[in-house]
């Protein structure tokens, strides 16, 4: 009986820590690390398994950290995907976690080169100062930035793993940049009204439409990079070839500007898709 209720609790800690560090979120965060290794050459390298182990701590560290300093408003707010404010788990218990993803995050940077050891640090001052200090998530295009150097980091750290910082490296990332910022904004757009109650963030100064606006115009700007890297010969002329799964992403956000009643269904198709279309990249990536 008590065997049982121990483990019953164990069970439950880990349940409450996989939902905070938003594992499905995790998967994307590190599929730019590992489409970075590909395009520099080779994913198949040690290093590349810390950089996504890295990945992996950081951004659960990222993660924990926010819920920590949203604790209090969110339970304010009824917010209930927060475990901290819904004291699913405790602050003690949450400090406890930070800490150990913090210092595994630390532990995984000391097996990259030096010059990826530095650009690690900068991701976790990023993580940091996004819910704390700065609070750069209440703080209009900031937020934005934030979101997409985080992730614009972690791409140039799996690629320049493996090759130089070279122009295909800077295409690369400028596209991971522009994706990730749509990322924060359709975000947002979920969390706009929890948000406009307590902080204020880009979707709240634009207004809803205006932001997904601007995440199409986020969208259709990364195909001049794209085409440059296939025009360049950069990455096979056959990948040309997946440009119209955008669709995918594009299609529920024109739907939504024509009918607000279908910004929920929106949200959940984009989330759905956008790892599927990742993982047709990445496979697209390493035959063709």
């Amino acid at each position: 009986m008590i065997k049982s209720a121990i483990f019953l609790s164990i069970t439950d800690f880990f349940g409450t820590i996989y939902r905070t560090v938003r594992f499905h979120s995790i998967l994307g965060f590190s599929s730019v690390v590992l489409m970075g290794a590909i395009l520099a050459g080779s994913p198949f390298k040690l290093e590349i398994v810390w950089a996504l182990i890295f990945s992996v701590f950081s951004a659960a560290f990222g993660f924990i950290i926010n819920d920590l300093a949203d604790a209090e408003l969110d339970s304010l707010s009824d917010v209930i995907r927060n475990p901290v404010s819904t004291n699913e788990l405790s602050k003690g218990k949450s400090l406890a976690v930070t800490l150990f993803f913090l210092l595994a995050s630390i532990l995984s940077l000391t097996f990259l080169n030096p010059q990826n050891q530095l650009l690690g640090l900068a991701i976790i001052i990023l993580y940091l100062t996004y819910s704390w200090i700065i609070r750069a998530k209440a703080r209009p295009v900031l937020d934005i930035a934030y979101h997409g150097f985080c992730l614009a980091l972690l791409a140039t750290i799996g690629y320049t793993e493996i090759g130089p910082l070279d122009i295909k490296c800077i295409l690369y990332i400028s596209i991971i940049f522009l994706l990730s910022s749509m990322s924060q904004i359709l975000q947002e757009i979920r969390d706009y009204k929890t948000d406009k109650t307590m902080i204020k963030t880009t979707v709240i100064l634009l207004g809803k439409r205006r932001s997904l606006i601007l995440c199409l115009a986020l969208i259709i700007s990364t195909f001049p990079f794209v085409f440059l890297l296939i025009l360049k010969g950069l990455i096979p002329f056959e990948l040309l070839f997946l440009t119209p799964l955008t669709y995918f992403i594009i299609a529920p956000i024109i739907r939504t500007l024509l009918n607000e009643a279908y910004e929920e269904k929106m949200l959940t198709e984009i989330k759905e898709r956008r790892l599927i279309l990742i993982g047709i990249l990445i496979t697209a990536l390493i035959l063709v």
